[in-house]
């Protein structure tokens, strides 16, 4: 991997401000029309520095971030800030930056850091349309923040229901378990030996199919592995180098 691969990954470009770039894109099309924009002379670039770090240092959710790079007279970086989530405590990346740029005829432009992108910059007419955007972003923060509490109540539900039912599947037919929940389902590790044990995944997605065939999906394994069948359930990494398939696929 090179250096340009190294910052790529520790960057991601498909999100911006926390949010998808498709968000992004949206509220820079709805909120910045650029029927009026703004323009920046040359000789008005440290007066415009300054102006907008002060006029953006009022705006609640918002938080001015430097670049000693932005002094110089060739940048066309006039500032940069981000729009922290709240629920992270505040920690941003560089890819969560925005940008107020001159672009072509001095014209001032908000960019996102996917600076590339024409869909990701737009052209500013006034300051309110940043706090708009301040506003609107806080306010998909919230709402993403309820969505996945909402979420993980429902797991959490589900959760308790598979380990119950579980617990009394354990107690009924005699076996060990453990379990691991993670976000999209719960690991059930059931004990086979004392060598080995049978891991099975229960998508929280699939709750309500998968739980009454848990039963029976036991039951078997177990009746397999007492009479001597060992199985193994992985990815096509496992298969021993240039293994020849024996495909029967049914002819139309």
């Amino acid at each position: 991997m090179n250096h340009a691969e190294k910052v790529a990954s520790f960057f991601p470009q498909r999100s911006t401000l926390k949010l998808p770039s498709p968000s992004v894109r949206k509220l820079f099309r709805e909120i910045f029309p650029g029927e009026t924009p703004l323009r920046v002379a040359p000789g008005e670039r440290a007066a415009a520095m300054k102006f907008w770090d002060a006029r953006l240092e009022k705006i609640d959710g918002l938080c001015l971030t430097k670049h000693p790079g932005d002094r110089d007279s060739r940048s066309r970086t006039l500032c940069r800030f981000t729009i922290p989530d709240p629920g992270d405590g505040g920690v941003y990346w560089r890819t969560n930056e925005l940008r107020l740029e001159t672009g072509e005829e001095q014209f001032l432009n908000i960019r996102s850091f996917n600076f590339r992108s024409a869909q990701h910059s737009a052209l500013v007419s006034d300051a309110s349309e940043i706090e708009t955007l301040v506003r609107q972003v806080l306010l998909r923060y919230s709402k993403r923040r309820a969505g996945e509490l909402k979420r993980e109540k429902v797991r959490g539900f589900k959760s308790k229901a598979i380990l119950a039912k579980v617990a009394k599947l354990a107690e009924e037919e005699q076996f060990d378990y453990a379990t691991k929940t993670a976000k999209t389902k719960l690991r059930l590790f059931v004990r086979l030996s004392r060598q080995h044990v049978v891991g099975i995944d229960i998508p929280f997605k699939q709750f309500d199919t998968v739980l009454p065939q848990l039963k029976a999906t036991i039951a078997t394994m177990r009746r397999l592995y007492a009479e001597g069948l060992r199985f193994q359930i992985a990815t096509d990494r496992i298969l021993p180098w240039q293994t020849t398939w024996i495909e029967n696929k049914k002819k139309d």
